[in-house]
């Protein structure tokens, strides 16, 4: 996890939703946690103060260089975007090892830090996780708003959907779990 200094200090919670969601095991779960200050200035589009999410995902494949069996997830605590977006909650390289999610558009717009405040913001991360590890098994994106592969374009879209597949994409996501290169 690549993460600076925030409102949260501990992901720790995205582990068991990542865990049942993708069947992974816990004993080969590895968590990378890095200073922010490693990742290439260069990759901040300082005209917008924005980093370009597609040059991270490729810059954190060619630093970690994972594993075929690994899934990488940068959890970043800055704003992105890639292409012509304006902006991304994540990215992920479909059918790879990377992917990354962006905290800064996750926050919660009220300013007091509660526990309504946390529980938003932390179910706002594991579903925007779960979304991009997704894509990286091969998922696409999903025309059911209330799925966990629907495609956020505002955070109320984030907000609404449910944090696991549809029927429509459980059974492709088996298939890739099955997969000897997953």
């Amino acid at each position: 996890m690549v993460h600076g200094k925030g409102i949260l200090d501990d992901f720790s919670f995205v582990i068991p939703p990542l865990l049942a969601a993708f069947r992974f095991e816990k004993d080969t779960t590895v968590m990378i946690n890095k200073a922010i200050s490693q990742i290439p200035k260069e990759l901040c589009d300082s005209k917008r103060n924005q980093y370009q999410s597609d040059h991270l995902l490729m810059w954190l494949q060619q630093t970690f260089e994972p594993s075929a069996s690994t899934k990488l997830l940068a959890v970043c605590d800055f704003d992105a975007y890639f292409g012509k977006y304006n902006f991304c909650f994540g990215e992920a390289i479909i059918s790879g090892k990377i992917s990354a999610i962006y905290l800064a558009r996750l926050l919660p717009l009220h300013s007091n830090v509660d526990k309504k405040f946390l529980n938003l913001f932390q179910d706002r991360i594991v579903k925007e996780a779960i979304h991009e590890i997704g894509h990286n098994f091969g998922l696409r994106h999903c025309s059911r708003d209330h799925c966990i592969m629907f495609k956020s374009r505002t955070i109320s879209d984030t907000d609404k959907k449910n944090s696991e597949f549809c029927m429509s994409c459980i059974d492709p996501l088996a298939v890739s779990l099955k997969s000897p290169s997953n």
